[in-house]
């Protein structure tokens, strides 16, 4: 629900940069920086933190997965 949700609202951030863009208030260059912006902000922090709860943690001596966290 959670992505859906992020997608959703990341779809209606690049609606409104189009729609500003279309509508003159905005010039390419800021449209671009938005949408790039859109990128860091809805789907760079979902992938870091999957990736770092998504592994398995050792123990140095025993090699003994600790779980996930």
């Amino acid at each position: 629900m959670a992505i859906l949700f992020r997608i959703l609202l990341w779809l209606a951030w690049l609606s409104a940069v189009g729609w500003f863009w279309h509508a003159g208030k905005f010039g390419t260059a800021t449209a671009l920086a938005l949408a790039a912006l859109s990128l860091v902000v809805f789907a760079w922090p979902v992938s870091i933190a999957r990736r770092r709860h998504g592994e398995l943690r050792y123990v140095d001596m025993g090699k003994e997965p600790t779980g996930y966290h």
